[in-house]
């Protein structure tokens, strides 16, 4: 089994050792880490001497910035952060034999510590052109941009703690968004209504589906939920989920009651629990083992139900609809029904009102288009 190697005296070639996402979320090495750094700072050496390329990362990715739990990265960040420098170590490692060749001085025991601006551009020229994006195809530019940003700050992080003698980050080129280049996500009710007319008989799909479209929630949220999240609301009559979303935050919305029959209906097919019952600790949306879906299986599921699907009008969209695309129904269905933009914030749990007003933003120019004032009979 592949463990963490922590200090440059256990290896002799790097190349050996084989990192990998699941040794670097697990981040029980962090204290003896947090030792060594300590160690370090009062023998005034620099915070990551002694330590291996492999360790750095590790440390980068699992590091406190907040001195509240719920402020630093989330396990799912993690997982991305991990699978972005993983990618661009293992890059390194693939072009160990062109660095030796290249830098004077070669350092044997670290990759990182041999780069050069030169090599950052020549990385971010690979991950722009080469095909490891969706269907063989290079990144799209989110993506793209998301990498660069994790790429970016580790390597701020690097020079900051003098683990590199090179301002890296500075020299990297900018990978922006442009407007035009944001992904149409927008989805509308009759496009809805024919996905879940199409699986009315299937009440796993149904369920899963009804409940993206009716709550506006993450995948993350649904895919943790349990049944004991699940109550019903003496106030106002109606059932409710609550749970904690993004950045920890709790969440309690509205179950309307087609939504929770359909839930319901998942449950008895799964022949799980339909009692509401506040010690019931079993997903409220469970696999067929009866365990909690992980978010890229259950996002992968309902990529691949849709498609399934093949309605006519998925053949004309730009993009495919994916769980976010539920979010952005959720918006545009809430302001045609009347809501306002503040409203719709907060039901998303929004902390920029920029990012909902980006959710609707075609909705808001066609409230604002000049010609619908006209009166079209006295022509």
């Amino acid at each position: 089994m592949n463990q963490l190697v922590l200090f440059n005296n256990q290896i002799s070639d790097s190349n050996q050792n084989m990192l990998t996402t699941d040794i670097i979320v697990d981040d029980s090495s962090m204290s003896l880490l947090e030792d060594v750094i300590i160690s370090n700072e009062r023998l005034n050496k620099p915070t990551m001497d002694q330590l291996t390329d492999e360790a750095v990362i590790y440390y980068f990715v699992h590091k406190r910035k907040h001195v509240r739990k719920s402020k630093n990265r989330s396990s799912n960040s993690k997982i991305e952060y991990s699978r972005v420098l993983l990618q661009f170590y293992n890059y390194l490692k693939q072009n160990k034999e062109f660095f030796i060749q290249d830098v004077s001085e070669f350092n044997q025991e670290s990759l990182l510590k041999n780069l050069r601006p030169r090599h950052i551009k020549a990385y971010q020229e690979y991950l722009s052109t080469a095909p490891l994006g969706r269907q063989g195809k290079p990144y799209s530019a989110a993506t793209l941009d998301f990498k660069s940003t994790v790429i970016k700050s580790f390597l701020k992080y690097l020079y900051e703690c003098s683990y590199i003698d090179h301002p890296l980050h500075t020299h990297m080129l900018s990978t922006a968004i442009s407007k035009d280049e944001i992904p149409n996500r927008d989805l509308y009710y009759h496009e809805v209504k024919q996905i879940l007319d199409f699986y009315e008989s299937n009440p796993i799909t149904h369920g899963i589906l009804t409940t993206l479209a009716m709550t506006g929630l993450r995948i993350q949220e649904i895919s943790k939920a349990k049944m004991k999240d699940l109550y019903y609301d003496p106030l106002t009559g109606q059932y409710r989920l609550r749970g904690v979303g993004k950045g920890d935050k709790p969440f309690d919305c509205l179950i309307h009651l087609v939504n929770f029959e359909r839930i319901m209906l998942f449950r008895k097919r799964r022949r799980m629990s339909t009692s509401l019952d506040p010690t019931d600790d079993s997903p409220l949306f469970a696999t067929q083992k009866r365990k909690h879906y992980t978010n890229k299986n259950l996002s992968n599921f309902v990529i691949r139900e849709i498609e399934k699907t093949k309605l006519p009008f998925l053949q004309h969209r730009e993009s495919k609809i994916t769980p976010h695309s539920f979010r952005h129904f959720f918006a545009i269905y809430s302001r045609q029904m009347g809501a306002d933009i503040l409203e719709i914030q907060q039901a998303l749990h929004h902390q920029d009102r920029r990012t909902t007003e980006r959710y609707l933003e075609k909705v808001l120019e066609r409230e604002k288009e000049v010609a619908a004032r006209w009166n079209p009979e006295k022509f």
